[in-house]
Parts: structure tokens; sequence; C-alpha cells
């Protein structure tokens, strides 16, 4: 994100007589002389300068930064993902915040950009609404209307269980998401089969990975939604393949050479991308997120939606 030199005039004057001071008047001092005129105008100019770029600065993290959505592509292999899955593609998106600087319209246009993807799994890692259920009942069709070849699903974060939590689970059957909370789904392709793994959050919520993986076989690959990323450092000690999260919005304000200032709890050691966490360097991926909180801001951080393109093998 993005001095005119002062001009100091001196006077000319050579020695003159004092002119005589009336009765009841008083010596002008020199703080009282008309003020410079140049020096009037470069103040005036830096004065405007300095409200001009308040003004861009502020609109470019108000208006331009929050509507460019960056959309991330990279592979990534799993050595125990099945060869009928080898190279599906995973798109991964977060933290909407519906009602907070969030409509219906964004994301209807959020879904365009997903189906333009073509995705075989469409993964949500929480908060679709930013306070009240209430804001999410108009985005339903939207949802609704995203599609993926393998299916879609989604977990709670932290702000859906503010408010009325319940509305919005009972909303979720009618969006065609598998919502998971402390559960699993298994998807199959060519008679292979992958286990979509969603907890719940970890702040509001009470994550249970042990129920979440049960029944299921030990080698099985197994996919993490899980909305804070810090929580990698569980279930990395546990047989996950993958953790996809967001919470952090990527810190949603960063700065050149501090970053993120002010990360959330529950995401402060992971801020945004690719981490390989553990021993087993399980990969964990930090989405930046689409929506916005507390402030309606972006800066140096755009709103992502990712398409990971899985690989089987090393």
């Amino acid at each position: 994100m993005e001095k005119t030199p002062q001009i100091r005039r001196e006077s000319q004057d050579g020695p003159h007589q004092e002119a005589a001071i009336p009765p009841g008047s008083s010596r002008r001092s020199l703080s009282n002389e008309p003020a410079n005129p140049s020096r009037r105008r470069f103040l005036k100019k830096a004065a405007l300068a300095t409200a001009g770029t308040a003004l861009l600065a502020g609109g470019y993290a108000s208006l331009w930064e929050p509507n460019h959505l960056e959309i991330t592509r990279f592979n990534l292999s799993l050595p125990r993902l099945p060869s009928a899955f080898d190279g599906i593609r995973v798109v991964h998106f977060s933290d909407v915040h519906l009602g907070f600087h969030m409509d219906e319209q964004d994301l209807s246009e959020l879904a365009d950009r997903i189906a333009g993807l073509e995705p075989d799994l469409l993964c949500f890692t929480g908060d679709i609404v930013d306070d009240y259920s209430v804001s999410m009942k108009a985005a339903v069709p939207v949802m609704a209307s995203m599609h993926a070849t393998l299916g879609k699903f989604a977990i709670l974060g932290n702000h859906d269980y503010r408010g009325l939590p319940a509305g919005v689970q009972e909303l979720y059957p009618k969006t065609g998401f598998t919502l998971l909370r402390n559960e699993h789904a298994v998807v199959e392709r060519a008679g292979q089969r992958v286990a979509i793994v969603g907890l719940e959050d970890n702040i509001m919520g009470k994550p249970n990975p042990q129920r979440a993986i049960h029944g299921l076989p030990d080698g099985m690959c197994k996919l993490l939604l899980m909305h804070e990323p810090d929580y990698a450092d569980v279930a990395a000690q546990m047989s996950f393949d993958l953790q996809l999260s967001g919470h952090t919005h990527g810190g949603q304000v960063r700065l050149p050479v501090i970053g993120a200032p002010m990360p959330p709890p529950g995401g402060r050691k992971y801020i945004q991308g690719l981490f390989h966490v553990g021993t087993d360097r399980m990969p964990l991926y930090v989405s930046r997120g689409i929506g916005m909180t507390h402030l309606p801001i972006r800066v140096m951080c755009r709103p992502e939606l990712s398409v990971i393109t899985l690989k089987s093998g090393k």
C-alpha cells in the first residue's frame, strides 16, 4: 500500500527609522505578521494530500480489496489417497459472515465463481453468518445451487453458535450441504472410499475427534474440516491426512514485516496458507475466507477461494 520543499523568504529591506508609536497602541510582534503566502499554500496542499491519501487508503481497504477475490490453486499429494481419487478438485471456502457487509447477492457471485471451478468436493469451514441465523435465510437458495460431483460438506464456526445456533443447523438441510458435527461422511468413487470428517468449533462447541471417526478403518484416507486452524496440533497426532480450516481471515489486516497484528484465538499459530504439522507432517490449509467481521476492511489480505487438486502417493 501504498514534499515539496518549503520556501523561506527573508526581508531584503535595509535599515530604516522606526515610526513613532501612537499613544494607546502597541508594537506588533513577529508572530502577528501576515502569514507567508507560499507557506500557506504548502500547508494547504499538504493537508489536502494527507486527506486524499487517507481517503484512497480507506477506499482500497473497504471497497477494492474486499471485492477482489483471489483464487489459490495448488496440488497436494496424500500417500493414503486411493488411486480412484487421484486428481480430484477440492474447492474450499470459509467465513462468509452473512449479515456483516455480505448478503445473498455477494454469495450468488461467489456461487458463480465456484461453478466455474467444477469442484469434485466442495468444503465450507464455518461462519456462514456473523451473528444470527436470520442472515442465512435469504442465502439458502444460493447455497442450494452450488454443486460438486462427490458432494458438498460444511461445519459450524464460532459465529454460527451465536444468537440462535439451532436456526443455522435447521437451515443447512435446505442447502444441500452435509453439516458435520463430530461425525463423518464417506464418499465413494470407482469402488474406493474417502472419509470427510467434521468437528464442532473449538471455541463455542466441543470437538470430539474420537467420536467423529468412530467406525472408520484405520487405513482410510480422512479429510478433516475444523474451523480453528491451531487445532491441527491435536489433529496431527491422529489419523487425519489433511485439515482444512478458516477462522483467521488471514489476519484480515496485514502489515509489512509484522504480518497479522491481531490474529484471533484459535488461529494465532497457523494464520494463512499451507503448513505441514507434526512428526508425520499432516498438511493443513488455512483459508483467508470470504467475508469480514468487526471491521469492514481488508488490507493486504484479499478474500480467497482455494482449489486443491489431490494426488495419490508421495
